[in-house]
């Protein structure tokens, strides 16, 4: 039974990116879940040591709740949440004869105030614990300053603590204060919030990179079809019936095995040499034309959909690339507070090399306005990004803006792109002063301006695509 060689290389491929792409997941995955518990296991060390330097002064056997210890305590534990970003930070007071502890004071963030708005708080301050007291709590009341931290991850809870013990000055005015320690802080901050949304998008991220694998591996497979398997079946045929017997003088080709190739090597060995160049030229056209057509598809998947509509806006787009492939992109985005981001540029050059720039620049400005970033500051880290990582010296204009549909402003900053027409009663150029071309310098400010636009305004963009393009009299179009 004949083998076929496109099942073969089909399966292999599908094998092979399936692995990659596995093990890349789990790969980017640990490190993303490591570099976060690393990063804050030195916040809730740095929060505990924080405030337990600033309570010296506090002695916790006499801490009654409204008073001014009391209050000066719970500001210094909240400022510690804040400064290192935890999400708690008590004063304790152990009690090791009755392996106890009593939770006398709590500072605690902002964000997880919020959290604790809409859930039951599990506020811990004026409780005692019995039993409460662990082996680092132990460590810490003998001494250890070290910064004890401990990873709590049950089914109930995945969380960072972090215990050091609080020196009370008896006499802090003398040469030689008296110190002992009466009391713990404990800084705590949990990991399942700080993996919640890393978690969500990286789900998002596996199911998008399933998504393109399947569309690459079947893209693949037809175009292996239908550019190799099957055009090599028929002209093994043809050559067959039109050529005869030319083996005279003529190194055969190994002919192995009973797939397509061997098909065709048996066919080839009766070709005279002077069809071995056609053969090739052609197949390398197929090749780089099968190439651009799959880079083609790739560049206009990485934009926005021509057209939306919602209550507020309307979105109209259109990108026609001088060669298969180029630099220009556009890219909108709804944000989370309704206001509406839209971008257009224009990169140096043009084929592969812009194509691949380009693509690089709408990822960061789409990850900045999901960030939030107002159009100068995007620019400004846009800018930097490319600048630093550019060595082939490319630049790109871009125009980038976001629209407030409530108070009808339309903020926006240029970084030397055509400047775009709000097209109203009147035409209005919104020909203010441009930044420079981002991706040459690194740390340019842009200027940022804010207009008023009424209902019914349209917002035109466009790029020197239009502006150069020329008439039948090879006249240019310009901007007038």
């Amino acid at each position: 039974m004949k083998s076929s060689i496109f099942k073969k290389v089909a399966l292999w491929l599908l094998i092979i990116i399936t692995a990659v792409e596995v093990v890349m997941l789990v790969a980017l995955y640990s490190y993303t879940y490591s570099t976060i518990v690393k990063e804050a296991t030195e916040n809730v060390t740095s929060a505990a040591r924080v405030a337990a330097d600033h309570i010296y002064y506090i002695n916790p056997d006499t801490l009654v709740a409204g008073s001014d210890d009391e209050m000066d305590t719970a500001i210094i534990l909240t400022n510690a949440c804040i400064q290192y970003d935890v999400d708690t930070v008590y004063l304790i007071l152990p009690d090791l004869k009755n392996d106890s502890a009593k939770y006398i004071a709590r500072g605690i963030s902002t964000h997880q105030a919020e959290r604790q708005e809409s859930e039951l708080s599990n506020d811990l301050t004026g409780q005692y614990v019995e039993g409460g007291l662990s082996d680092e709590m132990k460590r810490a009341f003998a001494g250890d300053d070290s910064g004890i931290t401990t990873h709590i991850k049950n089914g109930y809870e995945d969380k960072l603590v972090c215990y050091m013990p609080v020196l009370y000055y008896k006499n802090p005015d003398s040469e030689n204060p008296e110190t002992e320690i009466r009391s713990l802080i404990r800084a705590e901050i949990s990991v399942n919030n700080l993996t919640s949304d890393f978690n969500k998008k990286f789900r998002e991220f596996a199911v998008i990179m399933v998504i393109v694998t399947l569309t690459v591996g079947i893209s693949a497979a037809v175009i292996l079809y239908f550019r190799v398997s099957k055009p090599l079946k028929k002209i093994s045929m043809r050559m067959k019936g039109f050529v005869s017997d030319r083996g005279a003088g003529f190194e055969k080709l190994p002919v192995k095995g009973k797939d397509e190739l061997a098909e065709m090597s048996d066919s080839f060995n009766t070709m005279a040499e002077e069809l071995e160049q056609y053969i090739d030229d052609v197949a390398e056209l197929n090749r780089q034309k099968a190439e651009l057509n799959i880079a083609q598809t790739i560049q206009l998947g990485l934009l926005e959909p021509d057209s939306f509509e919602n209550d507020k806006v309307k979105i109209n787009a259109s990108m026609t690339t001088a060669r298969v492939v180029g630099g220009d992109l556009y890219d909108y985005r709804i944000l989370d507070n309704g206001s509406v981001f839209v971008a257009i540029g224009d990169v140096s050059g043009k084929g592969i090399t812009a194509a691949l720039f380009m693509a690089r620049a709408i990822t960061l400005l789409n990850n900045y306005a999901k960030l939030g970033y107002s159009p100068a500051k995007m620019l400004f880290e846009f800018n930097n990004n490319l600048a630093a990582h550019n060595p082939n010296m490319m630049f790109i204009t871009a125009f980038v803006a976001v629209y407030d549909p409530k108070a009808g402003e339309l903020i926006y900053s240029n970084a030397g792109h055509n400047y775009p027409y709000i097209i109203s009663d009147k035409l209005t150029a919104l020909n203010t002063e441009n930044g420079i071309m981002a991706g040459s310098f690194e740390d340019v400010e842009f200027p940022e301006y804010t207009v008023k636009m009424k209902p019914g305004d349209c917002l035109f963009m466009y790029t020197d695509g239009v502006t150069e393009a020329a008439n039948k009299s090879g006249e240019l179009f310009g901007e007038t």
